[in-house]
């Protein structure tokens, strides 16, 4: 399991040192992200943006170069979740948008003396405490829109349904699975359509439904569905509860590591007996990522 290495990792020293971390080979997930918003509003809520440096290099997209003139005097208001995105909500009113891509970390500490090579952008606050982004892949986004609602950010616009949000349902899940001819596996990782759910936990759930993860959209009946939501949902819950799933040294604010890896019923776990009916655990490709499932109970 090391070999994966998904870790979030929050340090605490004597010298105010609070490090918020998810490096993967994977892309972090909701839970890892709804973990890290939960610790920023514990940190950085109320605090006023008074400078920003940028290394001048781009992530997924290049980094606006009015990033600094939109943030610098605002003051954050609140830190939102939206699917796998970070948005610090400001005042004067704009947004702030973060995601991690696959190895961002942020960091919030006192002032370093030193930056590595992979810090593209500092956050300087009125206390000087700081705000670092590290992306040693570049795959992130950083990004600031002065709008009125979420909703109008463009990344954020295109997101499907957050599988947490009181219109995840099947009233809104089935209707789409109806129309679509994809594997229920690839389906569940499109963005568009459940925003949030990745890999790990589309494998965790389609376990607890007893889905195939191979099996065709419009195959699934409206029951199924109904099944499909809860398995989500409460696989997602039991993922946050437990600050994310670690594979190697994640640490919490309290010293204490994510322990979600220690109730995944599936993912990383082939050739192992199944938790409910003991055939072993399988593994399989589909596109470019691992699938993980029970050869009798989803078959």
């Amino acid at each position: 399991m090391g070999s994966l290495d998904l870790g979030m990792q929050f340090f605490l020293s004597p010298h105010l040192w609070t490090c918020y971390r998810l490096s993967a080979n994977k892309m972090p997930e909701m839970p890892e992200i709804e973990t890290l918003a939960r610790r920023l509003r514990k940190t950085i809520i109320g605090k006023r943006v008074v400078d920003v440096s940028l290394s001048g290099l781009p992530l997924r997209k290049p980094i606006a170069g009015t990033l600094a003139a939109q943030l610098r005097g605002r003051t954050i208001r609140k830190i939102l979740r939206r699917g796998k995105y970070l948005v610090a909500e400001l005042e004067p009113k704009a947004f702030w948008l973060i995601h991690l891509g696959m190895s961002g970390r942020v960091l919030y500490h006192a002032p370093a003396a030193g930056r590595t090579k992979h810090t593209h952008a500092i956050f300087r606050f009125s206390d000087s405490t700081e705000l670092e982004y590290r992306d040693h892949r570049r795959f992130g986004l950083l990004a600031a829109y002065e709008v009125r609602y979420p909703k109008e950010i463009p990344e954020i616009r295109s997101l499907g349904r957050d599988p947490l949000s009181a219109g995840f349902n099947d009233r809104y899940l089935w209707p789409l699975l109806q129309k679509s001819q994809q594997e229920i596996k690839s389906f569940l990782l499109d963005q568009r359509k459940v925003a949030g759910l990745g890999n790990i936990y589309a494998c965790e759930s389609l376990f607890l439904a007893q889905i195939n993860p191979t099996r065709r959209c419009f195959t699934i009946t409206c029951e199924e569905t109904a099944h499909l939501i809860k398995a989500i949902q409460k696989v997602l819950r039991v993922a946050i509860r437990n600050h994310g799933t670690s594979f190697s040294d994640f640490m919490d604010s309290d010293g204490k590591p994510g322990e979600n890896q220690s109730y995944l019923m599936v993912f990383q776990r082939e050739g192992e007996e199944c938790v409910r009916c003991r055939a072993p655990i399988r593994r399989m490709r589909q596109g470019n990522r691992s699938s993980f499932y029970c050869s009798r109970c989803q078959d």
